[in-house]
């Protein structure tokens, strides 16, 4: 470097090189996109070690070679060492940026006061950098992006700020904010890019007359200013990636943060953004969050009611920070009387309002809402109707009215607007405040009659047709034309029709309510009945016989005498499951009347059956088979009917059951054999599964284990097959038994403890049996012929 004169300052020397080449600090600015601020500290002496980065562009832009940048970066380093200068990561940061000639910006608001929760979402962003950093050592050349979604009110901004806080120290070049209004309560209209860009190189020390006008322009020249700094960027409240990519820097050095309640999954596809969605808070640090804020003695004195109050405000953050306002403004109130005032639903958004735009549920809802297009927004009013907790893409075009891809599409625009979210593969839900709101938002009430009546029908239809599939030979009962738009679900197989069930289970509950509620009788009797046998099957008695309740009151007011009957047959048989022998025959007695009224043979027969299984608890196994008799009799006038046929295999495996008990084990498996080739003509699994279980029992007694072993574990692979949890775990007690029989205590110990597990979870009488048959077996012999 033959021109540099050794004793003179480096700074001087800088300005005698650009004096030569004929610039200006502005030109030379320009050239090296380094500010015009930091050339002039440079050349007045005021940087002892400028970065590296800014020395090299700098020369470049003289036109000189790299080796004098080298030069010129070691001779300042030699100075700074020379006066013994230390720098630190904390307040030296700040100062180092400073020496530098570089204006270090501190933009990012103050945190979120008593920030609560989020301990997973912050750990995963602090991978974010780890990975980075690793990503950085391995080659990597792209800024590092968190973007960071949710729907309104869920707490992405306090996030955001605060994770930026903590680690802004790792940034000492600066941190760069900006709110891009992307949805905003002013006028609407989010932050232009251009207007973002030169805010952020105003702060970064570059003289205004300097920029460019077009947003290319812009964006390159901040890249330029931010190129090889370490920088913190929070673009917070974007509308969208076209927003966000011309502020994006092209450091690798640097950390982006966006925030939106639009989906930003382009980001991550094109700039390879980590994206990550927010719901809403967990019970325990929605809990936490109002311990915090309302003080622990306030909270400790109704612990109950901020609970409460957690869940009214369906744990979104935004509504806790409302209720803790209001309580702070009444400081003497009760919190449980502020929980009443949210119990009501249809009022709940009233009572989240204290007057600022900022801090009202409803109005901040309303901001995404409002963007949008009409057959999204027409799908999220209607949506205000469903019960919940979530819907399927197929219900969503029935209740709509529309076809599944019309109905798929707007679910997704409601999805990236964070108004819904994907529960689960092709099913979506929202909170209860944006249920209300969408209940809120004004329908005709034409509209919303056909609404729920298709909403009504798809459902009870989609279950008939499970029905028709995973139990045939079950009578089934007529329904009403659809209504037009509806579009029930169909099944390939028993597999697909018991996972529609499972999968819907919680809002056939909640529809069957509703259909009771809004007076439409016809689908509130008819629902229950058709989900009877699903509910008896897979032991959801004590659900099964509230919804039968229901069916009988509406089947009474609709003066049907069928839905009546069946309501009755439904509850007498759930009343057995739970041992009341008592309204077992009252309800059982009067559907056996109703059904004889109405010349119903089959629904008689199948009542007979039910009947006889009342009489076989109670240990009146001659009776039941008189019982009994009749069904046969009643299904022999119908031999070809299908209905009929399975109703006949029903008999004769509970004819084998009570002979079983009677000691007359050669008839008993006469009638089994008889049943299961019935069931298995007809294709029902339960009845066959029960019929092998009958058959190992009446093989146990005659000490054929091994054929009894056989025909317990083709049962078991049946129930397991249909979810029939009950008749499972009876098969699963009746197998211990035979494993015990032959010494293999191992095998009998997991029956019974799978047994025993499953009884304790339907709260059946006859978990006490099998526990002490376990406490039987821990007296025994230490080893056991399960275990050679």
């Amino acid at each position: 470097m033959s021109a540099h004169p050794g004793q003179a300052r480096l700074g001087e020397w800088l300005r005698q090189q650009r004096v030569a080449s004929g610039l200006t600090q502005e030109d030379l600015a320009d050239r090296s996109g380094v500010s015009v601020r930091a050339i002039a500290d440079l050349e007045r002496g005021r940087t002892r070690r400028p970065y590296p980065s800014s020395v090299r562009a700098l020369v470049r832009a003289l036109g000189l070679p790299d080796t004098a940048g080298a030069d010129l970066i070691a001779r300042y380093r030699a100075v700074s060492d020379a006066a013994g200068r230390t720098e630190h990561d904390g307040d030296g940061a700040q100062e180092t940026g400073r020496a530098a000639g570089v204006t270090v910006p501190r933009q990012l608001p103050t945190r979120v006061p008593h920030f609560a929760g989020r301990a997973g979402e912050l750990a995963l962003l602090d991978g974010v950098l780890d990975e980075a950093a690793s990503d950085r050592a391995a080659g990597a050349t792209g800024v590092v992006i968190s973007a960071i979604g949710g729907t309104a009110g869920v707490g992405k901004t306090a996030l955001a700020l605060h994770w930026a806080h903590r680690v802004a120290h790792r940034f000492p070049d600066g941190q760069l904010y900006a709110n891009l209004r992307g949805f905003d309560a002013g006028d609407g209209r989010p932050a232009d890019p251009c207007d973002v860009l030169r805010g952020f190189l105003d702060a970064l020390g570059v003289h205004p007359e300097r920029l460019p006008a077009d947003v290319e322009g812009l964006a390159a020249r901040y890249r330029s200013v931010v190129a090889g700094r370490r920088m913190l960027v929070l673009l917070d409240n974007a509308a969208d990636v076209g927003q966000v990519r011309p502020l994006l820097p092209a450091s690798p050095e640097s950390l982006v943060i966006v925030t939106s309640r639009r989906e930003l999954a382009a980001l991550a596809a094109h700039e390879g953004a980590r994206l990550l969605q927010l719901d809403v808070l967990s019970e325990l640090e929605a809990n936490e969050l109002l311990v915090a804020r309302l003080g622990k003695e306030r909270a400790a004195e109704e612990p109950w009611a901020v609970t409460e109050l957690a869940a009214l405000c369906a744990r979104l953050p935004l509504a806790l920070s409302v209720v803790v306002a209001r309580a702070a403004a009444a400081p003497r109130a009760p919190l449980s009387s502020l929980a009443a005032e949210l119990t009501e639903l249809g009022g709940r958004l009233d009572a989240l309002d204290v007057g600022d735009p900022a801090a009202s549920v409803r109005t901040v809802l309303s901001l995404s809402y409002r963007y949008l297009r009409e057959p999204s927004a027409r799908l999220f009013r209607l949506l205000g109707l469903h019960p919940g907790p979530d819907i399927s893409a197929a219900a969503a075009a029935s209740l709509a009215g529309v076809p599944l891809a019309q109905a798929r599409a707007a679910l997704r625009d409601l999805t990236r607007a964070s108004l819904l979210m994907e529960v689960a593969p092709g099913r979506y839900a929202f909170h209860d405040l944006l249920r209300a709101y969408a209940a809120e938002q004004p329908t005709p009430a034409a509209g919303v009659a056909k609404t729920t009546r298709r909403m009504l029908d798809h459902y009870l239809h989609t279950a008939h047709r499970a029905h028709r599939v995973l139990y045939p030979g079950r009578e089934l009962i007529g329904l009403d034309a659809l209504a037009p738009g509806t579009v029930p679900e169909t099944f390939g197989g028993k597999a697909a029709a018991l996972a529609w069930l499972e999968a819907e289970y919680q809002v056939l509950l909640k529809v069957t309510d509703v259909a009771a509620r809004s007076g439409h009788d016809e689908h509130a009797w008819r629902l229950p009945v058709v989900l009877w046998t699903f509910h008896n099957v897979c032991g959801h008695w004590h659900d099964g016989a509230r919804l039968h309740r229901l069916a009988l009151e509406a089947a009474r007011r609709s003066r049907d005498l069928a839905g009546e009957a069946f309501a009755l047959r439904g509850i007498g048989s759930f009343a057995m499951s739970f041992g009341d022998v008592g309204e077992a025959y009252q309800c059982l007695t009067a559907a056996q009347s109703g059904f004889t009224a109405l010349r119903d043979d089959l629904g008689l027969a199948r009542t007979d059956v039910i009947f006889s299984q009342a009489l076989e608890c109670q240990g009146r196994h001659a009776e039941a088979l008189d019982v009994i008799s009749e069904a046969l009799r009643l299904s022999e006038s119908a031999p070809s009917d299908l209905n009929m046929r399975l109703v006949r295999a029903s008999a004769l495996n509970g004819s084998a059951w009570n002979s079983v008990q009677l000691g007359d084990l050669s008839e008993a498996r006469a009638y089994c054999v008889q049943a299961i080739e019935l069931c298995q003509a007809i294709g029902y699994s339960p009845g066959e599964a029960g019929t092998w279980d009958t058959l190992g029992v009446v093989l146990q007694r005659l000490e054929s284990h091994d054929e009894a072993v056989s025909c317990f574990l083709r049962a078991v692979t049946l129930d397991r097959e249909m979810g029939n949890r009950y008749d499972l775990a009876m098969v699963l007690a009746h197998l211990g038994e035979t494993y015990a029989s032959t010494g293999d205590l191992r095998g009998a110990r997991e029956a019974w403890d799978e047994s025993l597990l499953i009884l304790r979870a339907l709260h059946h009488r006859s978990a006490s049996l099998v526990r002490s048959q376990l406490a039987e077996l821990a007296k025994g012999p230490a080893t056991d012929a399960g275990a050679a």
